[in-house]
């Protein structure tokens, strides 16, 4: 079997994969705010009224972005998590950016325009990845400053 030359995409996301994954996971993450002080995170994040008759469903929908973005950050030191992460990560940001897009005009979309353009990076570079790796494993950093595929 042959081994092919890394090309320059291969090592722009050898590189950047796993600081990607580090720094998009955490704000991903940040989210668990709604998780656990939703009363505060609600007026002064998302710039909504707090309404008690949602808590139940804010916190659902905190924790599980909360553990969207742990996911991330674990896929940034496990190799084998990146493509199915990315495609779940992909698909539901781009769905949020979507949302928050198509909604852009509502004065209630005000507090999601700083998760717009983390989702939107998100979607951008996976797109990026995708066209440019295809769906093998994403490459690894090694010491020595070459590229190799996991």
């Amino acid at each position: 079997m042959g081994t092919t030359t890394p090309g320059p995409a291969d090592r722009f996301f050898a590189r950047t994969v796993k600081p990607f994954f580090l720094a998009t996971g955490a704000g991903t993450a940040l989210v668990g705010l709604y998780a656990f002080a939703p009363a505060w995170a609600m007026p002064n994040v998302g710039r909504l009224p707090y309404l008690r008759d949602y808590t139940v469903i804010i916190q659902h929908w905190g924790i599980m972005v909360c553990l969207m973005g742990v996911a991330m950050m674990a896929a940034a030191v496990v190799p084998a998590w990146r493509l199915p992460i990315f495609l779940y990560s992909g698909i539901e940001k781009a769905f949020m950016a979507f949302l928050v897009a198509s909604n852009a005009s509502e004065p209630f979309v005000s507090g999601f325009w700083v998760p717009f353009a983390l989702d939107s990076t998100v979607v951008l570079y996976t797109v990026g990845y995708f066209a440019a790796c295809g769906f093998r494993a994403p490459p690894t950093e090694p010491s020595d400053g070459r590229s190799e595929s996991v």
